[in-house]
C-alpha cells in the first residue's frame, strides 16, 4: 500500500479537532431533521442592569425591550439585575452579561479594568445624550449653597452610581465640603429612596439624577445645585459576541424610534427617552477628565 493511502487513511480515523466538531455537528443536525425531532432550545441571552432602582421597577422598564429583542432575534432573553454596581460591572469585565445597561462612570470604571468592550447604543433622552443630577434640600430647609452642608448629614447611593455618588462627591470635595464623617454620611439603594429619606427628614440634604428630582420637587424638594452634564447611560455586548448577532442586536436599539412598539419600549425604559443612538467610546472622555480632577 503506497504511503499516500496510508496517510489518507491515518487522517480518516483520527481528523484534525476541528474538522471533528463540524462532523458532529454535522450528525446532531442531521440527527434531529431525519428524526423530526426539533433542535433543543438556544441559551437565554442574559440582559443585565444596574440596580439604580427597585428591583421591580427595573423589570418593569425592561422587560418589554427583552421581550422585543427575544422575539426578533429567535431566542429567550432573561433580564438580570445586579446586586451593586461593583458586581455588575465585574460581570460585563467577565463576559458573564451578554447585554449589558450601565451608567458612564461604571463605564468608565468599566474600560480601566477590563478593556473595551462592543458598544452598542446609547441612551438620548428629549434628542440628547447626557445625564445630569441635583443635589437636593427639603424645600423648608436652611440650606442654601452647597458650603452650608458643612456637618449635615447626606445621602449618596451606590458607590459607583453616577449622579447620587461618584459626581457629587466630585462636586463637595472642589466645593471643599469634607463628607468623611460617617456618622453623619448615608448610603442608600436607588434615587428614590434618597429622595424619600430627604423628604421625610431622615437626612438632610442628597444626591439624585434629574429624573426622581423632577417627579419628586413638588413634593418638596429643592435643589441647591446641578450636578455638572456627562455623557448618558449606554448598552454594551460582551466580548466575544458573534459578529452576526452583534450587529442584529445593535440594529435592533437603534432603530427602536422608528416603529410605534419600538417607541413604547423607550418611553419604557425612560419617560423622555426618544431613542438609543450611536457612541463611542471617546464620548466618555469628557467624564474620565472631570474625574481626574
Amino acid at each position: 500500500m503506497s504511503s499516500k493511502r496510508l496517510e489518507s487513511m491515518k487522517y480518516l480515523s483520527n481528523p484534525p479537532r476541528n474538522l471533528r466538531r463540524a462532523l458532529m455537528l454535522a450528525s446532531f443536525c442531521l440527527f434531529f431533521t431525519t428524526t423530526g425531532l426539533a433542535a433543543p432550545p438556544l441559551e437565554p441571552l442574559i440582559l443585565g442592569v444596574h440596580p439604580y432602582l427597585s428591583y421591580p421597577e427595573i423589570q418593569a422598564r425592561f422587560r418589554p425591550l427583552a421581550h422585543l429583542l427575544a422575539n426578533r432575534l429567535k431566542r429567550p432573553v432573561e433580564v438580570r439585575v445586579g446586586s451593586s454596581y461593583a458586581e455588575h460591572v465585574d460581570h460585563i469585565g467577565k463576559d458573564d452579561i451578554d447585554i449589558a445597561y450601565l451608567g458612564p462612570a461604571p463605564y468608565v470604571k468599566l474600560v480601566e479594568r477590563y478593556g473595551k468592550k462592543p458598544l452598542l447604543a446609547r441612551l438620548e433622552r428629549k434628542g440628547k445624550a447626557v445625564l445630569d443630577g441635583h443635589i437636593v434640600v427639603r424645600h423648608d430647609s436652611p440650606v442654601r449653597r452647597l458650603e452650608d452642608l458643612h456637618n449635615r448629614s447626606f445621602g449618596l447611593g451606590d458607590p459607583d452610581s453616577t449622579m447620587s455618588s461618584v459626581i457629587p462627591l466630585t462636586v463637595l470635595e472642589q466645593a471643599g465640603v469634607n463628607l468623611n464623617n460617617a456618622s453623619r454620611l448615608h448610603r442608600f439603594r436607588g434615587h428614590t429612596n434618597i429622595a424619600l429619606a430627604v423628604l421625610s427628614g431622615r437626612i438632610e440634604a442628597g444626591a439624585v439624577k434629574s429624573e426622581v428630582y423632577e417627579r419628586y420637587a413638588r413634593q418638596g424638594l429643592r435643589s441647591i445645585r446641578r450636578l455638572p452634564k456627562v455623557p448618558e447611560h449606554l448598552f454594551v455586548a460582551r466580548t466575544d459576541m458573534p459578529d452576526s448577532l452583534l450587529e442584529a442586536i445593535r440594529s435592533l436599539l437603534r432603530s427602536l424610534h422608528t416603529t410605534p412598539r419600538g417607541r413604547s419600549i423607550l418611553r419604557s425604559l425612560h419617560r423622555d427617552a426618544t431613542s438609543l443612538g450611536p457612541l463611542s467610546d471617546r464620548d466618555y472622555d469628557s467624564l474620565r477628565l472631570l474625574l481626574d480632577k
